[in-house]
C-alpha cells in the first residue's frame, strides 16, 4: 500500500473520527479507503454503462471483481 497525503476540511474530518469513534471503521483511513474505493466504483459503473450503452447492473458484477482483484 502507498502513503499519500491529503488535505482535507475540518468538517470531513470530524466526520471522519465520528464514524471511527461508533466502530463503523476500525481507522480513518479504512473509512477513506472504503470512500475512494466506492466512488471509483460508481463512476466506473456510470462510464462503463454509457460506453457500451448498456444497463448499469450488467456490468457491476464486472466492475465489483476488478476493484476486488486490485485490492
Amino acid at each position: 500500500m502507498k502513503l499519500i497525503s491529503v488535505n482535507l476540511p475540518e468538517s470531513y474530518l470530524k466526520v471522519l473520527e465520528m464514524l471511527v469513534a461508533e466502530e463503523k471503521f476500525p481507522n480513518r483511513s479504512e473509512a477513506i479507503r472504503v470512500g475512494i474505493r466506492d466512488l471509483i466504483k460508481t463512476e466506473y459503473l456510470i462510464e462503463e454503462s454509457v460506453k457500451r450503452n448498456i444497463n448499469p447492473s450488467i456490468i457491476e458484477s464486472e466492475i465489483v471483481k476488478e476493484i476486488e482483484e486490485l485490492i
